[in-house]
């Protein structure tokens, strides 16, 4: 490959400017990555076409991860933020081509979607993952919260609480407050270092609060969990004869350890599709969080067509989030595989290093997602647990920010089970985890 080509990854490193950015996007755009070798995670290498293992500095762009985490600890520096679920690497360079190229148009008037898009959605969920996704029950949404929040407005008619597996995505209590209903903790239970689920009580929990919407999340945030499809079948088959609905949040598709497999839920079977939705995005495939462009869809045609009739009005969103989501579907497919390689080698790092050098902290391979769900109950036990009101979690947080530098996020955010453990984000190139890991283990040592 050429070197006219061939992108320059240093290139915005260099104090390379708008001007100049703007200049490449006129003059044809900016080319496409030649492949590299990339090495990482201590023991293991592969070959890649995507070096992953760059220090790309993120501080200074007004972001919630760096700037925003380094802002509110402070007198306290946080080299190391890994909390906010977002990834450190520069994203897929076909998408910022994609994006400057519509830049240098400037003009901002209305913008439907890229005349592909949904054609190239519905590609990427067959090729990868072996579903069908039928065109005209592709609804868009400006997250997948927002998709959330329609559906349950419409769908959870009788008021009743909605059901969460806890611990389980933060942002499912948010969006049901924002509904204006209460949220139903179902504790999944932790088993040899993975948590499963405890259908009898599920059972119990729908007949005695009359519960008809239930908040899933697969693979799961924030345990790593890859539901197997015995699994999804034991939980559908009871929503279903219980009349439950089942909103399946699957953001975190993409990021699936070698050891798992992620299955839809929607492709168990017939009813099981007919009695859910499916909600995805490329924010956090492709880290495009700021972009503010997801996706929902159901193979039951009523519901969708019920959706929009209640006021679930997306036909366009914001123009320069459709051309990233577009761009991402069309031309990511080896830079995603890249990304599960080097996170799935980031799990095993974390996992060895726990075992070998930090035993106070317990942590087991994950499935999927790129988040690990750390039981600290060890560290908060020496630090002689938290003082009043004060959470687990908050004591813990505190400690790793104030004599570590490493910002992790409080285990009860994602359910009352989930105090003692603390969800660290592994998005970030192996030499960040190890001086994270490093700085953690000189704390505990020195309690």
């Amino acid at each position: 490959m050429s070197e006219k080509t061939t992108l320059d990854r240093r290139f915005f490193m260099k104090g390379a400017g708008a001007t100049a950015l703007f200049g490449s996007a006129m003059a044809g755009g900016l080319a496409v990555p030649a492949t590299t070798n990339a090495k990482g995670m201590g023991h293991t290498s592969m070959s890649m076409a995507y070096d992953l293992n760059e220090e790309f500095n993120r501080i200074g762009s007004g972001d919630s991860k760096w700037d925003g985490v380094r802002r509110r600890a402070r007198p306290h520096d946080v080299p190391f933020p890994m909390g906010v679920a977002d990834m450190d690497f520069r994203t897929l360079p076909h998408i910022t081509e994609a994006l400057m190229k519509r830049m240098g148009h400037q003009n901002w008037g209305y913008q439907p979607a890229p005349a592909d898009f949904y054609e190239n959605i519905i590609a990427w969920n067959a090729k990868r993952y072996d579903q069908t996704v039928k065109p005209g029950s592709i609804l868009n949404a400006h997250g997948v919260l927002d998709g959330c929040l329609s559906i349950l407005k419409l769908h959870n008619t009788n008021g009743a609480p909605v059901l969460i597996q806890t611990p389980g995505y933060s942002g499912f209590f948010s969006v049901v407050r924002n509904a204006q209903f209460s949220s139903l903790e179902n504790p999944l239970v932790l088993n040899d270092g993975r948590w499963e689920m405890d259908l009898e009580t599920m059972g119990k929990q729908i007949d005695e609060h009359d519960v008809k919407v239930m908040l899933f999340c697969n693979p799961q945030n924030p345990t790593g969990n890859c539901w197997s499809p015995e699994e999804m079948r034991a939980m559908g088959d009871l929503c279903i004869s219980k009349g439950v609905l089942v909103i399946s949040d699957e953001i975190h598709c993409d990021f699936v350890n070698k050891h798992a497999t992620y299955t839809p839920y929607a492709t168990l079977g017939e009813k099981y599709a007919q009695s859910s939705y499916t909600l995805k995005s490329t924010s956090k495939s492709f880290n495009l969080a700021a972009q503010h462009v997801a996706y929902l869809f159901s193979d039951n045609q009523k519901m969708i067509d019920d959706l929009k009739k209640s006021g679930h009005q997306r036909g366009s969103l914001n123009a320069l989030g459709m051309i990233a989501c577009n761009a991402a579907y069309k031309h990511g497919a080896t830079y995603m595989d890249d990304m599960q390689a080097y996170i799935d080698g980031n799990c095993h790092f974390l996992e060895k290093y726990c075992a070998e050098e930090m035993k106070d902290v317990k942590y087991k391979v994950h499935e999927g997602t790129y988040l690990a769900f750390i039981d600290c109950t060890r560290v908060a036990k020496k630090l002689g647990g938290p003082n009043g009101e004060q959470r687990v979690g908050d004591l813990l947080q505190r400690f790793f920010i104030e004599k570590a530098g490493v910002n992790l996020n409080p285990g009860e955010n994602y359910g009352k089970n989930g105090a003692g453990c603390m969800r660290m984000n592994l998005a970030t190139t192996h030499k960040k985890l190890h001086g994270a890991l490093n700085a953690m283990k000189a704390a505990i040592d020195a309690i």
